[in-house]
């Protein structure tokens, strides 16, 4: 060992420098292609993920901090399709329709002689149903009825109305009334025009 620091002594110090500077080169090229290199790209994706989280977690708080919005606009969005439906069902529920037909002609004085389903046809995105009533009563009756027909929930049309022999009954005037009630269904899939089932 003291041959080498000898030797050592007698070369030049400008030498010693330049071998000196050449060792810490070579320690910090071999710390940053061994060490920083791995440990930089480390960091940066690091960095990129931590980016990423960070948008995901911004776009979620900014979300929970509006739920109370998209809650509020989803029950509304709710209460509208109810409305809709009510207008315009998905299923034509003949039953309940003569129910309310049978009660506000009751409730309007007439007697219903008939009531006829005469089918359904589809169009492009909803069912006509179609069915024929008569019924006999007062021409105010008729009119009546066909106020409180107009003011149900549910969609319906009366076409081709006709009134015909008109009778004097306990002194009022009794006619028969003929006429065809629409009502619409709304269908899922259009089933083509002019179908019927």
């Amino acid at each position: 060992m003291d041959e080498l620091l000898a030797r050592y002594s007698k070369v030049p110090a400008r030498q010693r420098y330049a071998v000196f500077a050449l060792l810490v080169l070579v320690v910090l090229v071999a710390d940053w292609y061994f060490v920083y290199s791995d440990q930089a790209a480390k960091v940066g994706r690091l960095e990129a993920e931590y980016a990423r989280v960070e948008t995901e977690r911004a776009e979620k708080q900014a979300y929970v901090e509006n739920m109370s919005k998209y809650e509020a606009r989803l029950k509304e969005l709710q209460e509208s399709l109810v409305a809709a439906r009510s207008q315009l069902p998905d299923d034509p529920d003949v039953p309940q329709l003569l129910s309310q037909l049978g009660n506000k002609a009751r409730q309007a004085g007439l007697e219903i002689d008939r009531f006829e389903p005469k089918g359904e046809k589809a169009q492009d995105f909803y069912a006509e149903i179609i069915f024929e009533l008569k019924v006999r009563g007062s021409y105010h009756e008729v009119g009546t009825f066909l106020d409180a027909v107009g003011k149900l929930d549910r969609i319906l049309n009366v076409t081709n109305l006709a009134m015909t022999g008109p009778k004097t009954l306990n002194q009022k005037v009794v006619v028969d009334c003929g006429f065809m009630v629409k009502t619409y269904r709304f269908l899922e899939k259009p089933e083509g025009k002019g179908g019927g089932k």
